[in-house]
């Protein structure tokens, strides 16, 4: 399954969960941006909860996120 997930960090530690997310596993690109979200992270994994609730919404410094499954 491939899905956008769309983060929010804490100040000052958006660079630290970037780095921490592309190290994992399903993880096709992640990239910074200006906006309503620091980062967005374009994801292949049978288990995209899995990765985003056990993973990504774990690390210090998450503050919120918003997954978008890829539906067409």
């Amino acid at each position: 399954m491939e899905a956008y997930i769309l983060i929010k960090t804490m100040g000052g530690k958006a660079r630290k969960v970037l780095n921490a997310i592309r190290m994992m596993d399903g993880i096709e690109s992640a990239n910074g941006t200006y906006g309503s979200y620091d980062l967005i992270v374009k994801i292949n994994s049978e288990d995209v909860a899995g990765v985003v609730i056990d993973k990504i919404r774990t690390l210090d410094g998450v503050m919120d996120t918003n997954t978008l499954i890829i539906a067409l």
